[in-house]
């Protein structure tokens, strides 16, 4: 009967995006604003929401200690990118290479602004931490959330001439982009 009660205690433990206040009320508040606006059916609302969904990540700013699991790594070396689920259907996306993660638009405008490259979505320590790491493995992170991978610009590009299905689709499960600092495993308890 110890044993069973023990093994039944698992299935009841919070879902660890839910251990951080801080990531909790960000996936609250992006459920909240998803919620009613998919159910009116009304594309002005859905436009909205996926607005507001964005403008709330750029409030999100730093964060740290932060549950993820570690969903897709693609390229190799300095061009890597680094898709991270937070929550249900809520993704953090990371990348180093900036011309070919959007094809040379926002690497344009950020030179134009600054004369300096953008900062990688990936620091050297996060680096050195995700080659030990395995597809689906659990993660404390920490890092940035907002302006795309702390460049300074507004991560407003995915929303610009979409159309409702975009929006649809944004509202339902979110991806967006973050400069990751750091990367450690969790214990398994």
């Amino acid at each position: 009967l110890g044993l069973s009660a023990t093994s039944l205690a698992g299935c009841f433990d919070e879902p660890c995006e839910e251990r951080n206040p801080q990531q909790k009320a960000f996936l609250d508040g992006l459920r909240s604003l998803a919620k009613p606006a998919l159910a009116s059916g009304n594309p002005l609302q859905i436009e909205e929401a996926a607005r507001q969904s964005v403008a709330l990540a750029d409030k999100v700013g730093a964060f740290t200690g932060w549950c993820a699991a570690v969903t897709k790594i693609q390229g190799s070396g300095q061009t890597v990118a680094l898709t991270l689920d937070v929550g249900r259907q809520v993704s953090l996306y990371a990348f180093n290479d900036w011309a070919l993660a959007f094809a040379g638009s926002v690497l344009d405008l950020f030179s134009s602004r600054s004369g300096t490259p953008p900062p990688p979505g990936l620091s050297d320590a996060a680096l050195a931490a995700l080659k030990a790491l395995r597809l689906g493995e659990r993660v404390s992170l920490s890092g940035r959330l907002g302006q795309i991978a702390g460049s300074g610009l507004p991560d407003w590009s995915r929303l610009f001439g979409k159309s409702e299905a975009d929006h649809r689709q944004f509202l339902q499960a979110p991806r967006f982009v973050a400069r990751i600092e750091g990367l450690v495993p969790e214990k398994k308890k």
